[in-house]
């Protein structure tokens, strides 16, 4: 992930604004704070996943009855690495939750709690007239950032999915999502789609390293949106 995302930033610019008001400015703070948290969880979780998901290990997970535990570990190796599956799941899907929230507090488009702000058609329309939208528009269409999602809210809402242990590497089972695209028209319409034996790790290596840093592209064009509006404003 060497990407990176200049999160400071949209404090500064935004303290660069005469009209920005203090409550709006505390709650991009916080909101900044936050999403710099859930990194670091996501970073965390992630070295330990992979940890957990040698080879090695996964073949002692195998043939251990009841459960391979590693030394030191007070629970079985399998509840290690389902753990850190679901917990840099949850956490990366809160951090891309959260920056539609985090843009409408530096560009305001709506009330900052509304309930409409969220990755949605209605609500990615009303940047449609600033540079970033098309990167916007396209991250909401990520094929992975989707799968994040359809992971998170089925074991959040119906069960956890099952993980299964192939010697050499682990796969999910089976669980569904609703992929978004643009019809003829442009108009943004979902077709449900389903996850069946796919690979955990390289998975959630493509979380990693690619859709974290595709999400700070997309805040980096709009920190430079913002700055040179700004720059140019009399």
């Amino acid at each position: 992930m060497g990407q990176k995302l200049e999160i400071g930033k949209f404090l500064s610019l935004k303290q660069q604004e005469l009209n920005a008001e203090d409550t709006d400015f505390e709650k991009l703070e916080v909101c900044t704070q936050s999403i710099h948290r859930w990194l670091q969880y996501c970073e965390y979780h992630y070295i330990c996943l992979v940890d957990a998901s040698e080879e090695g290990g996964l073949r002692l997970d195998r043939i251990s009855n009841p459960g391979y535990r590693r030394a030191g570990e007070t629970v079985p190796l399998r509840y290690v690495y389902e753990a850190h599956i679901a917990a840099f799941l949850n956490s990366l899907h809160a951090l891309l939750d959260s920056f539609p929230y985090l843009l409408n507090l530096f560009i305001p488009v709506d009330k900052p709690d509304s309930m409409g702000i969220k990755w949605n058609e209605n609500f990615i329309n009303k940047y449609k007239s600033m540079c970033f939208y098309d990167e916007l528009m396209d991250f909401m269409l990520d094929c992975t950032f989707n799968k994040v999602k359809g992971y998170v809210n089925t074991i959040k809402h119906k069960h956890l999915i099952r993980i299964s242990n192939k010697w050499d590497h682990l796969e999910f089972e089976t669980y569904r999502y609703k992929q978004p695209y643009r019809d003829k028209q442009g108009k943004v319409i979902f077709r449900p789609e389903v996850v069946a034996g796919e690979d955990v790790l390289p998975f959630i290596e493509a979380c990693h390293g690619e859709l974290i840093p595709k999400l700070f592209n997309l805040g980096n064009s709009i920190l430079h949106f913002k700055g040179s509006r700004l720059a140019n404003d009399p």
